[in-house]
């Protein structure tokens, strides 16, 4: 009960975090009449705020099993593309993007790589698997509604590096399965994985650019 409630406060400051940082880039800006060259970048403030923003992470819930015994384990996932390339970009404009990606580029369609490192918060003594982990792979993101604005979903494969001591694994092999709305910030992923003691995972994603 007490770690529910230290992860409930977890993450009523993560999104107050958020709310803080959106509203105060918002206010930074001037009218169009007043902004200069200077102001149009404003790295620091841009970059500091996307930094704070990728710290948000989704929530994940895990199967650990074994031949007795199963149950959801909760954990903590993080969502990094380092790479997204674009299908609807026009001759003018580079299809690649690296690391910080413009939201409308994923959702009006895309191919991108991405890492998920994830922590589950408790033991998985059913599987026997380590609690932390990181998956990579890569989706393909097709919009279904108003170009993928308003609803969009994805396909994808990747390989989730997590040990196993009980039976001396490295890692196996999954699919995935997503929809996403508000303009790709919001959404809901499945994934299917390729080992017996740990056949899928659900949760929300939530990731902002």
């Amino acid at each position: 009960m007490l770690k529910l409630n230290i992860y409930k406060s977890l993450k009523i400051i993560y999104v107050s975090i958020l709310l803080l940082l959106t509203q105060s880039y918002s206010f930074s800006q001037k009218s169009l009449s007043e902004i200069t060259e200077t102001d149009v970048e404003r790295p620091v403030v841009k970059y500091l705020t996307w930094t704070m923003l990728q710290t948000v992470p989704s929530v994940t819930w895990i199967d650990d099993r074994n031949e007795s015994s199963s149950s959801l384990k909760f954990a903590l996932r993080w969502q990094i593309t380092p790479l997204n390339i674009s299908f609807s970009t026009n001759k003018y404009v580079s299809p690649v993007q690296f690391i910080m990606v413009n939201p409308m580029r994923r959702y009006t369609g895309s191919l991108e790589f991405f890492v998920q490192p994830e922590w589950v918060l408790s033991s998985m003594e059913n599987s026997g698997y380590e609690r932390f982990g990181l998956g990579v792979g890569s989706r393909v993101n097709i919009p279904l509604k108003n170009m993928g604005e308003h609803l969009y979903m994805s396909l994808g494969g990747k390989y989730n590096f997590r040990k196993n001591q009980v039976e001396s694994k490295e890692g196996y092999y999954g699919l995935e399965a997503g929809v996403y709305a508000l303009f790709g910030i919001l959404g809901f992923q499945f994934n299917y994985n390729f080992d017996e003691n740990y056949k899928y995972n659900f949760g929300i994603y939530l990731k902002y650019w």
